[in-house]
């Protein structure tokens, strides 16, 4: 049998989120870059009486998305020596017949978003420990908003959350490298020069959008000849590229979700929501391509 650890080395986790205003609604947007092919569904049902919609990597079990309160949670990741395995790992315990949860962020993450309130679900980033007692919190560089207020909340298994409240209409973009902690993330080398690259990339690009429509296309315009410093990777020597994508209108409750074809697999559109409910999102699913 084939182990994935000798197909793919260096399994990156690596992504750039976004929170922008746009058409008189906060949006939040995210490229998720990796370096194996992951197996992506959307799920759409109702937890604790609150409708969510959310994209799930059912081989590491990695959720976010939004509920019908308009809540939206994208993360992205700051432990990157353990999350630069995390696919491979999950995938080689499956190869072998083995139940693995190598992160419990997903189940984290769908636990804030069954929260009716911003307030409740901030507190549930900061606090929810899931079934590890001792891992608290959702790690990394979240943002949480709905449509009226927004943060950002940085946070590692050595760093003390820190949540800052985003002010004003100009994008917000975070990638993989600490900004409250600058020794966490990437600290060195090419890896954080992609991420200060893809942050600011992606910041210039979400400048000059104007409407909802244009703002996943923005994210994966190249702007640089050098794909890996791309906020939208495509194929480069570092075998790093984007998977997917999602955009979510939290003031026009819309869930847009992309996947790659070339780089990921799509197993489906999951609705678990009651016989004859009316949905309040609004979930529309595409396929691209990464040479697009």
């Amino acid at each position: 049998m084939i182990k994935l650890a000798n197909l793919l080395p260096q399994s990156l986790y690596e992504c750039v989120v976004a929170r922008v205003s746009l058409d008189g609604s906060v949006m939040l947007a995210k490229n998720r870059d990796r370096a194996y092919a992951p197996e992506l569904e959307v799920v759409h049902e109702i937890v604790n009486d609150v409708e969510v919609v959310y994209m799930r990597d059912t081989i590491t079990d990695w959720s976010e998305g939004m509920n019908s309160n308009g809540i939206g949670i994208v993360n992205a990741s700051l432990a990157v020596n353990f999350d630069e395995k995390e696919g491979e790992l999950a995938k080689d315990k499956a190869e072998k017949g083995k139940t693995t949860r190598p992160s419990y962020d997903g189940e984290k993450i769908r636990t804030a978003l069954a929260k009716p309130k911003l307030s409740e679900a901030v507190r549930s980033i900061l606090s929810f420990a899931g079934q590890d007692k001792k891992d608290i919190g959702v790690k990394g560089m979240t943002i949480v908003a709905n449509h009226k207020h927004s943060f950002v909340i940085e946070m590692t298994s050595q760093h003390l959350p820190i949540v800052k409240k985003i002010q004003g209409d100009k994008p917000t973009v975070r990638t993989n490298h600490g900004v409250a902690y600058p020794d966490t993330g990437y600290t060195g080398g090419v890896k954080r020069a992609s991420s200060m690259s893809r942050q600011q990339l992606a910041a210039n690009a979400l400048s000059g959008v104007v409407s909802r429509k244009d703002v996943l296309d923005a994210l994966s315009v190249q702007r640089t000849s050098d794909k890996f410093m791309n906020p939208y990777r495509r194929n480069n020597s570092y075998d790093m590229t984007t998977s997917s994508q999602v955009l979510m209108d939290l003031g026009g409750l819309r869930f847009e979700f992309r996947h790659d074809s070339e780089n990921s697999s799509f197993k489906g559109y999951i609705n678990n929501l009651p016989k004859g409910y009316d949905p309040k999102i609004n979930v529309i699913i595409e396929t691209t391509t990464n040479n697009k």
